[in-house]
């Protein structure tokens, strides 16, 4: 045993010592591009680490060693879009950021833009004629304001075409919520807002049609709406913000809230929604008439398709109008992990999908000319769309997210983007619908 004692301490001391003898003296660690050497002897003690590639390079940042920080692929080049426009400016189609701004009107005396051809209502009017450009597509001279009746005239005996329920010169989805509430969806917003007790918390519940323009025959929804929206609201903790959708719009429930050939709301019934938010909010609303508007006519929506193109819709179209906001923006939406740049409302269409939001997109992000420190995150289905661009003149950035789309956790957007406000807006039928949708996307 003394024997091996002996060969053993002999190794360790030739470790301990150089090939002259002498006992190494360790120059600096070894780095990613250089090893640690003996000062002495020069006898290399430990090899270079080698460089720890970070994240790939992208075109807002190189790729650096996560180690010493030293550049190991250069920054990759914008991918420009399209060209700035009067109202959108070039952004990269891979990180979304601005290379070039937006280049603004050049109105004329006819309210026309010399460079695009947008012709736009002056605030305070109601309507334009349609533009050199098109943009409106059919005469207005009998266009129903939308302060006044939206003629909804249940003129015949409603009838069922699937799911459609035909009333006359209109169509809706029947609805008869129950009066006790939808405590599924409330529960998810408690939730919420116990996980981000920061955060002003939001809740808006929209009625249907059916609520103010019952079919003949038919059980009226009114009095069941009501009653499953405030027991609704009524299950909310103290501290969230339920907005009075249904009192507001009561009060104008003879104006042009709603598509008559389509199953969403107008953007009119959309503003009204915004006010009930604003009062909720304690913050003065723009009155209807202080918006520029764009007006798009011919618009036959889906229930008209889904109720097989019947005659008494096709003689009856609808009508789309966009409010443009009063303070500037920009806009881009992501899908399939793209950006791109868009508009909060586009007058080249006069369909609900098209004038509002691009449609439904999982994330899109929009960013104003205020600055109030405020960043606002919506939770919507489609009747949000509508909803969106009335919040332009009250945040300086809004996060839209879709919540039947995929998209980065919720947590992760609320970092990334500073959210300091969120609403959750459905309509009573979709609330119900996508109960679990909404929960799986507001707690990922």
């Amino acid at each position: 045993m003394k024997k091996i004692a002996l060969i053993i301490l002999a190794a360790l001391m030739v470790c301990a010592f150089s090939a002259c003898g002498h006992e190494h003296v360790p120059g600096p660690a070894a780095t990613c591009t250089e090893p640690q050497i003996c000062t002495e002897c020069e006898e290399i003690l430990v090899e270079a680490t080698g460089h720890r590639p970070g994240a790939e390079a992208t075109c807002l940042a190189p790729q650096l060693c996560e180690n010493c920080g030293i550049e190991l692929s250069p920054q990759l080049e914008h991918t420009p879009g399209e060209a700035a426009t009067c109202t959108e400016p070039q952004i990269c189609l891979s990180c979304g950021t601005e290379l070039a701004p937006k280049l603004g009107h050049s109105m004329n005396s006819e309210n026309a833009c010399e460079t695009c051809g947008l012709q736009i209502v002056p605030a305070g009017q109601k309507y334009i004629k349609p533009g050199r450009n098109g943009a409106l597509s059919d005469n207005l001279d009998n266009i129903v304001p939308e302060t006044e009746s939206g003629h909804y005239n249940n003129n015949l005996d409603a009838y069922y075409v699937g799911a459609t329920l035909v009333c006359g010169d209109y169509a809706m989805e029947y609805f008869l919520p129950s009066e006790s509430g939808n405590a599924g969806w409330a529960n998810t917003i408690n939730k919420f807002a116990e996980k981000y007790p920061e955060i002003s918390v939001n809740a808006l519940l929209v009625p249907k049609n059916c609520a103010f323009n019952p079919p003949a025959g038919y059980t009226d929804p009114y009095d069941r709406t009501k009653a499953h929206i405030d027991a609704t609201y009524g299950m909310l903790n103290e501290g969230i913000k339920a907005a009075d959708i249904f009192g507001v719009m009561s009060e104008h429930r003879d104006e042009y809230l709603f598509y008559r050939t389509d199953h969403h709301w107008t953007s009119l019934g959309a503003y009204y929604a915004s006010v009930a938010f604003c009062n909720a909010n304690d913050i003065i609303p723009y009155e209807i008439d202080s918006y520029e508007t764009v007006v798009k006519t011919g618009f036959l929506g889906t229930l008209y398709s889904w109720s097989g193109k019947p005659a008494c819709l096709k003689e009856n179209p609808d009508y789309t109008v966009a409010h443009y906001p009063h303070v500037g923006y920009s806009m881009i939406a992501g899908n399939s992990g793209n950006w791109y740049n868009t508009s909060a409302l586009n007058y080249n269409y006069n369909n609900y999908a098209g004038m509002f939001i691009s449609g439904d997109n999982p994330l899109t992000v929009i960013t104003t000319e205020n600055k109030n420190g405020r960043t606002l995150m919506i939770f919507k289905e489609s009747y949000g769309n509508a909803f969106v661009p009335f919040m332009i003149d009250y945040f300086e950035q809004i996060v839209v997210v879709d919540i039947r789309e995929e998209t980065k956790g919720t947590g992760a957007l609320i970092d990334q983007y500073g959210v300091t406000d969120v609403i959750f807006i459905n309509n009573c039928q979709a609330a119900i619908s996508f109960e679990e949708t909404i929960r799986s996307k507001a707690l990922s």
